[in-house]
């Protein structure tokens, strides 16, 4: 390789590497699904087992659990929920649960309870929403049913794991909140107009390095 192209070419890779880290970002943080309230990725099953939408906006809220649903209630103090039972899936009628102003104002049916094991065992999978007592009891022994597809969390419960009503739950959830800022847009963008300068710049550095060398008459002469 000639040493003139050397350099406009070590720009070029650097360049395409920050493009390629922000278009990554960019992918990672808002293209693809994360529960607004603690940022994990959003699978196939979460997405089935809690829809979640905004009754102002019509927004879709997305949602890993039965314990970061009720903490997006913070941002979202008005929303229509359908939860599947986590033990019995699509096998069961769904859990109906309106809020509005930030408190519970139905339960449907009012049997549906949610176990918080995430305040024995700081963790998203050690929450579960059920339908009635006997899935209360099946999810206390065995954590999550290994025929329901759509299990999410695939873990034992912690002894001790607090059986409560969607409205017990609600506030100390509310409470805290969203924890979860991605990163800003004009981060990412940024990061994207750097790799486009530097770009440029090995564009400009190529051009003069390769363009051919004048001689002048009097070199000529000699």
């Amino acid at each position: 390789m000639k040493k003139s192209i050397i350099m406009p070419v070590v720009f070029l890779i650097v360049a395409a590497a920050i493009i390629g880290s922000s278009a990554y970002l960019y992918f990672q943080y808002y293209a693809t699904p994360r529960c607004e309230a603690c940022g994990m990725l959003i699978t196939p099953e979460m997405e089935r087992n809690i829809m979640m939408v905004d009754a102002d906006t019509g927004q879709r809220i997305w949602t890993c659990c039965p314990g970061c649903m009720l903490r997006s209630v913070a941002a979202h103090p008005n929303v229509n929920i359908t939860a599947l039972d986590s033990w019995y899936g699509t096998s069961a009628p769904s859990i109906q649960i309106i809020i509005r102003n930030g408190s519970v104002v139905s339960v449907t049916p009012d049997t549906a309870r949610i176990l918080l094991g995430t305040k024995i065992v700081q963790s998203c999978a050690n929450n579960r929403i059920a339908i009635n007592s006997t899935s209360i009891q099946l999810l206390l022994e065995n954590g999550y049913n290994q025929n329901n597809p759509l299990a999410v969390f695939k873990n034992p419960l912690p002894q001790g794991t607090p059986v409560v009503t969607v409205s017990a739950a609600l506030d100390g959830l509310k409470a805290r909140g969203i924890s979860y800022v991605p990163p800003s847009m004009t981060f990412i963008g940024g990061i994207a107009i750097v790799g486009i300068l530097v770009l440029v710049f090995g564009l400009v550095a190529w051009k003069k390095l390769s363009a051919p060398v004048k001689v002048t008459a009097q070199a000529q002469k000699n």
